[in-house]
Order: C-alpha cells, then structure tokens, then sequence
C-alpha cells in the first residue's frame, strides 16, 4: 500500500488505524484458511492468477499508462459513495461477469487485472465466454466464487486477495443493508459500483468515467464515451425530426406527431409464458428517448414485472421489442455472439405462435415484432441499442442510422473479439441469401 501524502503517521497512530482490520481478519482467518486450501487443491496443476503472475506490460499497465494518474484516488461511485484507492487496481473481483465487456473495452488484457469473479460469463452467454477465452486464455482459469446473497462472504472474498470489487448498482440497495461493506472498507478492499443495466443512458458514461479514472485509463474511457456520445447525438437528431413531422414537411410543422406504442418483452418464456417488462428503468429509457410510448409506463412501480397478456391484446402495441439471448435454460428468443438469423427468426415464430392471440396483432403483421440482443443493456453498448429501437420507430426519419455498422465499428475499436451473429432482428423479413 503506497504511503499518503502530508505528514507521516506515528506508529501509534498508524496501529489504531489499523486494529479493525486486524481484528476482522483474526476473527476470519479460520474460515479463510480452509477455504484456501480447498482452492490450492481445486487449481492444483494450473498457474494461479496473482500479483507475482502480472506482467504490466503485456497487461497494458506500464508506468506510462498510468502517469496522468496519482495514487491514494479518491473516487465517487455510481451509488454516491466517496471510495480511496490506495493503488493502481490490479487485482479486481467482478460480481456481474458482464462488466467484463466494459473492462474489455478500456483494458488491451482485462483478465491479467481480475482475481476472479462471481459465477461467470457462461451463466448469461456461453458463446460471449468462449470468446474472450479464445483472446484471453487465463479466462478459464480465473477462479470463481459461487453463491452468496447478495455477494459472496468476505470471508470467500478473501481467498482471492482482490484490490477491488466492482458490483452492478441494483445490488446496493441489498448490500448495503448487510455488514460487508463494512467489513470490505475493514479489510482496506474498496467496492466501486456502477451501472449499465437500470438506467444505461444515464449511467453508462459516468460509469466509463469512474472506471478509467480508478483504472488509470482516463483517455480511453473519455475515447469510448465521445463515440457513445456520437451515436446518441444522432438518434436525437432524427427522433426530434421524427416527432415533428405530421406530414412529410418538417419546416412547415409546429406539431408533434404521435409516439408509437412500444411493448417491452424481457426474454419472452425464459421465466414466464407471458409477459415481463421494463416500466421505469432499462430498456424504458431507450424507447422513451427514442420517441416510443411504453405501455407499460406508469402502470406499476420497480424496474420490471409481469403485464396480464389481455392488456397487451387490448393495447395492441404497434412495436413489439422482445429482448434475446443464449441464454443456457433456452426456451427463449436466442440472439447474440455466433447466432443465425434462421435461429432468430424461428424463435420469435415460436413466441407468436404459443401465445393466444399474438398472431392477430399490428406488430406481428405489420413489421412491427423485433428482437435485440439482451446484452446491449447488460454492457456499455446501449448506445447501439438505442440506434435499432429509433430506427424500428421510426423507419423514414431515422433511416440513416445503421446500427448494424456503428456496432462493427465500435467492436473493432473496443473490443478483442468479433461482433458476427445475431444482435438485431425483425419477424419476418427476409433472410440473407434467399
């Protein structure tokens, strides 16, 4: 830990700082100890993932990337928590798997920063998974910690020594009901959060700014946060067109035309038959900010629940958005990293096909059912998401965004794997090569 600033501490003042933590750990280390050697035993024949293990050059960590950077760092989180970083992060603990998109994104050898994480990225896309593996061999031995309500104990915490901990925002309001926090800040472990998923417009970019502050990766951050911000700017450009033209003539229209009714359709028969939705959060604010008019806006409070499908019927929204993913319980809409578009297209027949009346409603006859990757809101690319929905919504206004080439774009400038597969589709268009 590299000494503060200011005048240096007293031994008697440096030991009352640190008794907590010595209590903390006399009080866990029995625990600690067991768990250890359960995970010696499990990684016996591999390399184990530790500080000596680091090269920061390969890792893309050299001095230089970290020059514009002072260390203690203090920080404020997603959640308004002011954080002290002691150093530069190199080994992090990520309890959503997902957030190694973003770290991808800001670091050329993500995994060679991580001390393990919470389950792992095949529990949401197995094919995502594979891919990073392929880049980063080290994924498949990255430890993983299973279980705990909600973040594993800081007792399983610490048999991977992590420097931070990077949680998903919607998990505050539960940890920070629990002792862990306090325990974590015990033991000198900072917890950042961040979002991606509640409100991903909002949040995304302040995320990216955290992260390349606390990662020493500013000018990356501030790079990907121009792009994202480009993408929106366009979207807005067109969507404010959109809302102004009633017949064709934006520069004789004062009036706003009608927003499209919009049904958010979260992993159609993943947990129920029909329907669960965002109302508030999510991928509510990409159809609001897009010009559409959620239906299920307004009509029940929290960040997502179940619609009674005769109200659907009854509202016949005229977009349908149906999230998608490879999910491995299956029986849902799959999109995403290595998907066909013939996939695509059989799941979202089947959706129509075993819902009672679904074949009878404006969306599904009329261009209007679409699916979109469930991933976009679950990493930094809602932008991407956001360009599809403005386009679905408006087709003519919006006909310039092509979503489908910012999304290339911004995986070969940000990402170490490909973007081909299935992140965007319509129910019923034609398939490529027929």
């Amino acid at each position: 830990m590299l000494a503060r600033r200011g005048r240096p501490a007293s031994p008697l003042r440096h030991w009352r700082r640190s008794l907590p933590r010595l209590i903390l750990c006399a009080w866990l280390l029995p625990g600690l100890l067991s768990q250890a050697a359960v995970a010696d035993a499990a990684a016996s024949g591999d390399t184990p993932i530790s500080d000596s293990s680091i090269d920061d050059t390969s890792a893309g960590t050299s001095a230089e990337t970290h020059a514009e950077t002072r260390y203690p760092l203090q920080v404020t989180d997603l959640a308004g928590r002011v954080v002290t970083l002691d150093h530069p992060p190199k080994r992090i603990f990520l309890d959503d798997p997902r957030h190694l998109l973003a770290l991808a994104a800001l670091l050329p050898d993500p995994v060679a920063r991580l001390s393990g994480w919470h389950g792992s990225l095949a529990d949401f896309d197995p094919e995502a998974q594979a891919r990073f593996t392929s880049a980063f061999p080290a994924l498949a031995r990255l430890p993983v910690l299973q279980g705990g309500d909600p973040l594993p104990s800081a007792e399983a915490l610490l048999t991977l020594a992590p420097d931070l901990v990077l949680v998903n925002l919607s998990r505050y309001g539960a940890i920070s009901g629990t002792r862990l926090l306090t325990q974590l800040d015990a033991l000198g472990i900072p917890v950042l959060f961040i979002d991606f998923q509640r409100h991903p417009l909002a949040d995304t970019r302040p995320s990216l700014t955290l992260l390349g502050r606390a990662l020493g990766v500013e000018p990356r951050a501030a790079a990907l946060n121009r792009r994202l911000d480009g993408l929106e700017a366009a979207v807005d450009a067109c969507v404010d067109a959109a809302a102004h033209d009633t017949d064709g003539d934006t520069a004789r229209n004062t009036a706003k035309a009608p927003r499209p009714s919009v049904l958010i359709d979260i992993a159609p028969g993943l947990k129920v038959a029909c329907c669960r939705s965002n109302f508030d959060s999510g991928l509510a604010d990409l159809v609001a900010r897009a010009g559409g008019d959620n239906i299920a806006a307004g009509m029940t409070p929290g960040s997502e629940n179940v619609l009674n499908p005769e109200a659907i019927l009854a509202r016949d929204p005229a977009v349908i958005i149906a999230t998608a993913a490879q999910w491995p319980a299956g029986g849902s809409v799959r999109a995403g990293f290595g998907v066909t578009p013939a996939q695509t297209q059989r799941d979202l027949a089947d959706v129509v096909s075993r819902r009672p009346g679904w074949a009878t409603l404006s969306a599904v006859n009329q261009g209007g059912l679409h699916a979109l990757w469930h991933g976009y809101h679950q990493s930094p690319f809602s932008a991407l998401a956001l360009t599809a929905i403005a386009r679905w919504l408006h087709p003519q206004a919006c006909a310039a965004l092509d979503p489908e080439g910012a999304q290339r774009a911004l995986f070969r400038d940000f990402l170490p794997i490909a973007a081909d597969g299935t992140f965007r589709a319509t129910y019923g268009e034609s398939l490529p090569g027929r």
